[in-house]
Parts: structure tokens; C-alpha cells; sequence
């Protein structure tokens, strides 16, 4: 049996805790596991794909809340109802007989709800409306259609809401083709 840990399961070991923790906490306490010393920007970059839905299953079930003194992390309290070898299982993209998000959500059906949220995130493209068509602008502008521009703009917000949040000056200028 495997008897060394890797620094991703020292952190799920970590948040199994129950604790709500920033990455200087979880650092501490992964280096104190591992009898080793661990860089906190080793540890940032694992919570950064571990918290991610989109990298990983464990994303669906680790909370990330922006706080005035940086990002706060843990492990939602549903998923206290999994052993630790099927949370680390949810890590893994590929493998034989892994434990995905939809067997833990089997085991413990309470997390279905962080699973439909994460998969459900609002966008801006159901508007309903038929894409305008394009006009060139007469300046170096560059031409973007409505539907376009939607979907900038969503994926804009969805980056927005994924950091927990911007501070953010926009400058935008718009000029109108006939008007004087």
C-alpha cells in the first residue's frame, strides 16, 4: 500500500478538518503532515486546480469565499459522509474504477446540489433576440455583432464570479454610425 502521500491529498486531508482555512493555514498544516517543508505558492497553485469544477470533480465540493484577507477554503460539510480515498479519487480525471462526482453524489445525495449550481451558471446568450447584424464602423474599430458582444461579456462576468469578484474601471466608448 502506498504510504507517502502527495502534496494534493496532504491539502484534502487538511480541509477534511472541518476548518475554513487560506492558503498560509493550509500550508502550515500540509507541511507539518508531510514532515516536509511545502511552498505556500505549491499549495495556491494545487487549491487553484483543486477548487476549479472545470480541472476537477473535487471543485464541485470545495468551497472558495473571497474574504478582506485573501480566499478561504473548505470542503462543504455534505462531503464529511465520503472516505478519504474516494475524495481523493475525485481529483483524477482518468482511471480505471475512480470514484467520480456522480458516485459521491450517489453515496451522499445531498451534494447534488453543489453539482447542479456549478453546472447551471447563469449566461447571458438566453436572451431570446435574433443577432443583429454587424455594421463596419468608420473608424479602426473592430466589428462585432450583438451576439458576440453577448458572449464576450458573458464569459467576462462568468471570470468575474470564478475570482470571487473585481474591483474594475471600464472605459468604454461608443460611437453611433448617422448621429451629429
Amino acid at each position: 500500500m502506498k504510504t507517502k502521500k502527495t502534496n494534493s491529498e496532504l491539502i484534502i486531508d487538511t480541509l477534511r478538518s472541518g476548518d475554513s482555512l487560506r492558503s498560509p493555514d493550509i500550508t502550515a498544516r500540509v507541511s507539518e503532515l508531510g514532515g516536509k517543508e511545502v511552498k505556500i505558492q505549491d499549495v495556491a497553485s494545487i487549491l487553484a486546480k483543486l477548487s476549479n469544477s472545470a480541472k476537477c470533480d473535487l471543485g464541485y465540493i470545495i468551497s472558495k469565499k473571497k474574504t478582506e484577507r485573501g480566499y478561504v477554503y473548505d470542503l462543504v460539510k455534505e462531503a464529511a459522509g465520503l472516505e478519504a480515498e474516494q475524495i481523493y479519487d475525485l481529483t483524477r480525471k482518468t482511471g480505471k474504477d475512480r470514484f467520480t462526482i456522480n458516485d459521491a453524489v450517489k453515496k451522499v445525495p445531498g451534494l447534488k446540489k453543489y453539482l447542479k449550481s456549478a453546472k447551471t451558471e447563469p449566461t447571458l446568450k438566453a436572451v431570446g433576440r435574433p443577432a443583429a447584424k454587424a455594421q463596419p464602423l468608420a473608424s479602426k474599430g473592430v466589428e462585432v455583432s450583438d451576439s458576440a458582444m453577448r458572449e464576450i461579456l458573458a464569459g467576462f462576468l462568468k471570470e468575474v464570479i470564478f475570482q470571487g469578484g473585481l474591483n474594475v474601471n471600464v472605459n468604454v466608448t461608443v460611437q453611433f454610425k448617422g448621429l451629429n
